[in-house]
């Protein structure tokens, strides 16, 4: 380890891994180290996520940014000589009436950026999705009050959405890194930064929880949820730091509804916003809970799924009554409170200091979009293959904030 680096990146996750490879490819010629407290890379909020993505949003920024990383996940095994796990199984949002009128209003602007995407009918979804009943006559008319179902009027289906592995893309990024620019590159596992040091300001290193400080020219924070608690012991103020809150999201295994032809099923998303796909002989099953308070617990809950999900699930696809749990876990969402939209670029009021925060469920996603985006910024000062300036920490202040329709 040396006393000081041109440029150090906190965070060993996809965003930060994404970062170290974009800012050498770029050119970046000096010294650059990645700090991981964890014993493994991307162990954290990229190892517990759904790993899906998609280019179905209704904002231009995300549109151009997931658009930019389909593309560079589609020959990521060939670039990066290792498997992520790249499938287009596709996505499919249903919709009740009131909100299925405002989404087709949308669909232009999915033509528009390029986007692949097909309105379907009720007997179409029926048809992507074995067991599913769009209509709401077979279930018990109290519970259709009690629980607010309303028949499915359309869907939203992207067939250039899908899954990966996050994980395993981070461990591509790093290793292809250290094997181009191994005179350069340093990666330290299980070494945590405990602050980052500033001279009027400006980055001047940072300190790890050994005590010892080490220098830095320009400094990448991708902590994922916990940036918001380094920021702060750095001596940012509130108005400074992210707008930003840890959420426990929780994922669900389970075994396959009672009907054949799941394994062929786009990711779904439905009432109460549940979302499932295929997951290798099994069903993997979310759903983000509205009553969720901020903090950094992830112990999963079976109770949630029985009372919060299954019920909903089974309504809809009768079939599903038979899926049980076999496997469960939760990770961490960084929300972003005011848009629910990633933090990225330079902060304004401390040169050198660059932010990859607050992606509120769809950082593994954009992870490629983000790291050369950042590079860009870095090695050239502006901007070149997707325009992230929506997406600066300025945005806040000046009440710019970015809009999306397109959300689970």
């Amino acid at each position: 380890m040396r006393d000081s680096y041109d440029l150090v990146i906190i965070g060993g996750g996809v965003i930060g891994a994404s970062a170290l490879w974009n800012i050498k490819a770029q050119g970046f010629k000096g010294n650059v180290a990645l700090f991981e407290r964890g014993d493994a890379l991307a162990e954290e909020t990229s190892a517990k996520s759904a790993g899906a993505f998609r280019n179905l949003w209704g904002s231009r920024i995300n549109l151009d940014m997931c658009n930019y990383s389909i593309r560079f996940l589609e020959t990521f095994e060939k670039d990066f000589s290792i498997p992520i796990g790249f499938h287009k199984h596709g996505y499919l949002f249903t919709f009740y009436e009131k909100r299925w009128n405002e989404i087709k209003a949308y669909k232009p602007n999915l033509d528009a950026a390029g986007v692949r995407s097909e309105l379907l009918s009720p007997e179409e979804i029926e048809k992507r999705v074995p067991g599913l009943k769009a209509g709401v006559s077979h279930m018990d008319p109290d519970i259709v009050e009690f629980a607010g179902f309303e028949p499915i009027t359309g869907g939203l289906f992207g067939p250039d959405c899908g899954s990966f592995d996050p994980s395993a893309a981070a461990k591509g990024y790093v290793e292809r890194t250290e094997r181009e620019y191994s005179s350069s590159v340093e990666v330290h596992l299980r070494t945590e930064v405990k602050r980052i040091e500033f001279d009027n300001n400006k980055v001047k290193g940072i300190e790890l929880s050994n005590g010892r400080r080490i220098g830095a020219g320009m400094l990448v924070v991708a902590a994922g949820p916990w940036s918001m608690q380094l920021l702060a012991a750095s001596g940012l103020r509130d108005d400074e730091n992210l707008p930003v809150e840890p959420l426990k999201r929780q994922l669900f295994i389970t075994n396959l509804p009672d009907v054949p032809g799941y394994e062929h099923i786009p990711l779904t998303i439905i009432d109460r916003g549940i979302y499932f796909k295929y997951e290798t002989g099994n069903l993997q099953i979310g759903r983000a809970d509205p009553e969720q308070k901020p903090g950094f617990d992830q112990s999963p809950s079976l109770a949630y799924y029985k009372d919060e999900v299954a019920p909903y699930m089974q309504e809809r696809i009768p079939a599903a009554a038979h899926c049980n749990v076999k496997n469960m876990w939760a990770g961490l969402y960084s929300m972003t409170l005011p848009d629910h939209n990633g933090i990225l670029g330079q902060h304004p009021s401390y040169p050198g200091l660059y932010l990859a925060n607050g992606w509120s469920g769809h950082g593994a996603m954009v992870a490629p979009a983000a790291g050369v985006a950042l590079a860009e910024l870095i090695t050239q000062g502006s901007y070149k293959t997707v325009d992230a300036r929506p997406l600066r920490f300025e945005r806040f202040a000046e009440q710019d904030l970015v809009h999306e329709e397109i959300v689970i």
